[in-house]
């Protein structure tokens, strides 16, 4: 094996050599040559599509405005065709110009200040067809037509001075000075055209005109003089010819006569103008023909010195790749495979091991985090490695130490709960016989409260069972009456007496799951008595539909928000592990667990009352066989007692202060009338065998159909009847009698 190099010599390897031979070589190409190849081909470019076909429409613009001018001062039909001959050049000018600016060369070659310049023009273009029409009418002065059809003109002036901008070569500045002297021929010619509207009319030029001729006479001036200086002598030499000629003399001299104010003939004008535009336009040519031959050579040269720069360029790159690639695949190897090895231990090896601990399997560290191979020949990668191989062993044995002592504690939770429930079952037992050997009726309602709080803390203690993994300790051999099952999930609440179990078909719950379901019936009751107001009904109702046995729990409190509710039901119809720090809702994740155990839809949705409803679907394994209907058998009337024998009832309702005997919800179940008789209960007559109790089936070897009572008996019986009575008449005097 090749000895290990540290990883910051590998990497100086990589990046030093194609660093420093793209910097020297390409910065050089870069500032030498590049920028101004680019600009000689960016300047090329906009002279070919936008500088020649804006030239051409300028021109074709100059010869329209003075012949507009002539029309509006003869309005003859020879003037008129002159000026449509004119149109028909200007406009095919102007498809032209719209042709070649619209090529993708002459987009990508414009800068962003050069394209608002740009539709500057086009807009100045559009706006043409307005002023002709205004021509046509005659509804527009020799002023007006001057300004109007100077908008393109300058427009293009400012687009071709954006062209060359930030050049400082000195073809580039040869090629400005040329621009401004073209601009001054424009401002000639608008002289022209003023001066001939006028003289054609065969008057003086008003104060206004006058104005403007002399500003554009001015201005001429300042250009020629401010820009010929900048030219080449060669270059400067025809416009120095054309400004000595007799052309330019007689020009200027019927220039000042016109400044003075005098008239002279229109034919005299015009023909000075034509010669010396004439004169203007050969000189331009030829300046602008120089410099275009100047140019040809300086982009050969420019574009040899590029290609021989790009060509070592190119030479160095390839070298530097090459010993980059060579040097980088090798460590990108060894890195690829330390990722390897981790993806594989975070998205495989870990989650196996964590499923393994859940299930409770054994797991055996060293083989399930075996460490890395040596990779490659990296001091640093050999140390990753290692570091790597410690984290995963560190991280399997964390996670088995975890899930232990997480197991030892549930196994805690779990012991503790048992022996509560043992002792708790007991004192159920004991208050049980208790209750049946009390004769004071205080004293059975005091044990009747003693037995109901046993009994919800019988079902918390099932709740630890359940949330540590366990299984209820209680079981029932046979199935039992789904709406006993209600009822006994309702005792087990501390505000039963606000819960109502409406009549429902006698659908019966298996056995081995009443104990379970009827924990999951409470914690649910319990939450709809604590979130409703005082005095509000807790409903329960339930039929059997489709895919089982529903139930609907349903209180009339303030309700939830939506995304609480949204929450809630995604929790519970995947209720997470059980986290101990979680203890503000436990009782969701008994239920939670119990629906997931069971396979039983638990959904929370909004009650038409305001609170919050939820609808429970028991499958139908959970189903057992429905109760047979016994036939009604009527009383005979020596069981009835008689109506006279009871106590006085005072006229209004008042809470009745007279103790009751004390039976346990879970134990009772609404009365029957059998015939026309009275409502008679007995002890657990009504009840499924499932939830009876073994030791009160038989009392003193007497049954619970036995024809003789004893006093106790017939006292508890005639206090129960009474307390009914007195209860149902209150319920029907505020209008919740069934």
């Amino acid at each position: 094996m090749a000895s290990s190099r540290p990883i910051r010599f590998k990497i100086s390897a990589l990046l030093a050599i194609p660093i420093v031979s793209l910097l020297a070589l390409w910065g050089f190409a870069a500032t030498v040559t590049v920028g101004d190849s680019m600009n000689l081909l960016t300047v090329s470019t906009l002279y070919d599509t936008v500088g020649k076909p804006g030239d051409e429409l300028s021109n074709s613009l100059q010869h329209e405005h003075l012949l507009s001018a002539e029309y509006l001062a003869s309005r003859t039909d020879s003037a008129r065709a002159a000026l449509a001959v004119q149109r028909n050049i200007t406009n095919q000018a102007r498809q032209r110009f719209r042709e070649r600016t619209n090529t993708e060369s002459a987009k990508s070659a414009m800068t962003p200040d050069m394209r608002i310049r740009f539709n500057e023009v086009m807009n100045r273009l559009n706006a043409l067809d307005g002023t002709r029409v205004k021509v046509d009418g005659g509804r527009i002065g020799l002023v007006g037509l001057s300004r109007d059809f100077s908008l393109v003109p300058d427009a293009l002036n400012r687009l071709s001075s954006t062209m060359s901008l930030n050049n400082d070569l000195p073809l580039f500045q040869q090629s400005r000075s040329l621009g401004m002297i073209s601009y001054a021929k424009d401002l000639m010619s608008r002289e022209r055209a003023l001066a001939s509207g006028v003289l054609g009319m065969n008057r003086s030029m008003s104060a206004s005109e006058l104005q403007l001729f002399n500003q554009l006479a001015t201005n001429r001036v300042f250009l020629l003089e401010q820009n010929l200086p900048d030219l080449e002598p060669r270059l400067r030499l025809p416009f120095a010819g054309m400004m000595t000629s007799t052309i330019y003399t007689r020009y200027t001299g019927l220039e000042e006569t016109l400044q003075a104010g005098e008239i002279i003939p229109a034919t005299e004008w015009r023909s000075a103008g034509d010669d010396l535009e004439a004169v203007y336009e050969r000189a331009l040519t030829a300046v602008t023909l120089s410099l275009a031959d100047r140019a040809a050579p300086s982009a050969a040269a420019t574009f040899t010195r590029a290609g021989v720069a790009g060509a070592l360029g190119l030479v160095a790159v390839v070298a530097s790749l090459l010993v980059s690639y060579r040097v980088g695949s090798g460590l990108t190897r060894e890195l690829a495979g330390v990722r390897r090895a981790a993806m594989e231990v975070a998205e495989v090896r870990l989650p196996r091991v964590m499923e393994k601990l859940r299930r409770g399997d054994p797991v055996d560290v060293a083989i399930e985090a075996p460490p890395l191979e040596p990779l490659g020949s990296t001091a640093e990668v050999h140390d990753v490695a290692a570091a790597f191989d410690s984290v995963q062993l560190r991280a399997m044995q964390s996670a088995v130490e975890q899930a232990k002592l997480r197991e030892g504690v549930a196994q805690s939770f779990r012991n503790l709960a048992r022996r509560s429930q043992s002792l708790l079952q007991r004192q159920l037992k004991l208050l049980d016989g208790m209750q049946k050997q009390a004769e004071d009726p205080a004293a059975l309602e005091n044990l009747f409260l003693l037995d109901h709080l046993t009994t919800r803390m019988r079902r918390h203690a099932e709740g630890l069972v359940i949330l540590s993994g366990g299984a209820s300790g209680r079981k029932w051999r046979s199935s039992v009456l789904m709406e006993d099952v209600l009822r006994g999930a309702a005792a087990q609440v501390e505000d039963y007496a606000r819960v109502r179990v409406y009549p429902m078909s006698g659908t019966t719950l298996v056995g081995s799951a009443v104990a379970d379901m009827m924990h999951l019936f409470a914690e649910i009751i319990e939450n709809a008595t604590v979130f409703s107001p005082p005095g509000g009904e807790v409903s329960i109702r339930g039929e059997l539909v489709g895919r089982g046995f529903a139930i609907e729990i349903e209180d009339r409190g303030l309700g939830m928000t939506p995304e609480k509710r949204v929450a809630i039901n995604e929790r519970l119809a995947s209720p997470p592990e059980f986290d101990p720090s979680e203890t503000d809702r436990l009782g969701f994740a008994v239920v939670g667990l119990l629906a997931a155990r069971y396979g039983v839809n638990v959904t929370l949705r909004p009650s038409p009352y305001g609170g919050t409803g939820v609808v429970i679907l028991l499958p139908e394994n959970l189903l057992g066989d429905p109760e047979p209907v016994e036939p009604v058998v009527p009383l005979r009337a020596e069981h009835v007692p008689s109506i006279s024998a009871l106590p006085p009832v005072p006229t209004e309702p008042a809470r009745f202060t007279e103790p009751v005997l004390p039976v346990p919800a879970d134990l009772w179940k609404s009365s029957v009338r059998r015939g026309a008789g009275l409502p008679r209960r007995v002890r657990q007559a009504n009840l499924s065998p499932g939830l009876r109790q073994d030791d009160q089936r038989q009392e003193n070897g007497q049954t619970s159909g036995a024809t003789e009572r004893s006093p106790e008996e017939a006292r508890a019986l005639l206090n129960s009847f009474q307390s009914g009575w007195r209860r149902g008449r209150a319920e029907s005097e505020d209008g919740g009698a069934e």
